[in-house]
């Protein structure tokens, strides 16, 4: 059974402010299967992706009881998908207009999440690294303490750091970076004829 998968901000029962979470939804008429509140993107690794947070569930004398829980998400992707696209929406530190985002080419490249320890930070964060297709000893791009912006059918945000090496009478900084992530789909190639009502 497909289900749809979205991260969104809400107003919570008797809470002002919103808060994030992650529902699981039937496609076509939407109705809240299941939901996480304070949802955190754990791994991802090829189509896969690991999401672990708090679910809600009422007992039978109709008391809610929270309960620590794990989503294990298999993306639905297009039979011509190679990998993801990552457009850069911060740089140096600053947030880039949405059109122009929207429009850059972004980096292309398999997406992997995962726990790693972090010399910058001295400790263990959830990082978020985007490897090309080729081969490449260093990756195309790193989010160091990543999180999940907000997610629908067609893309998600990955919100963190990213660490700008010193240059000259700069020191190294950590700075706030983010990307906007769709699924990246093989091009088909032009037949002959096609090709030649180009020129």
């Amino acid at each position: 059974m497909l289900l749809e998968l979205l991260v969104v901000d809400v107003t919570l029962e008797g809470n002002r402010r919103p808060s994030k979470v992650a529902r699981l939804q039937t496609i076509g008429a939407p109705r809240i299967l299941a939901q996480l509140a304070r949802p955190k993107l754990v791994r991802a690794q090829g189509w896969n992706l690991v999401l672990s947070g708090i679910e809600a569930t009422r007992d039978e004398s109709g008391h809610t009881r929270e309960v620590a829980q794990t989503w294990v998400c298999k993306l639905f992707v297009p039979e011509n998908a190679i990998g993801f696209r990552a457009r850069e929406l911060y740089r140096s530190g600053v947030a880039l207009p949405k059109k122009l985002a929207r429009e850059s080419g972004g980096s292309r490249g398999l997406l992997a999440v995962a726990d790693d320890y972090s010399d910058v930070l001295q400790r263990h964060a959830t990082c978020a690294e985007l490897r090309t297709h080729q081969i490449s000893t260093f990756p195309e791009g790193r989010l160091i303490d990543c999180f999940i912006e907000w997610m629908s059918e067609e893309s998600f945000e990955l919100g963190g750091l990213q660490l700008r090496s010193s240059f000259e009478s700069c020191p190294e900084q950590l700075q706030r970076g983010g990307w906007l992530v769709y699924i990246d789909v093989k091009e088909r190639e032009l037949t002959k004829s096609e090709a030649r009502m180009i020129r």
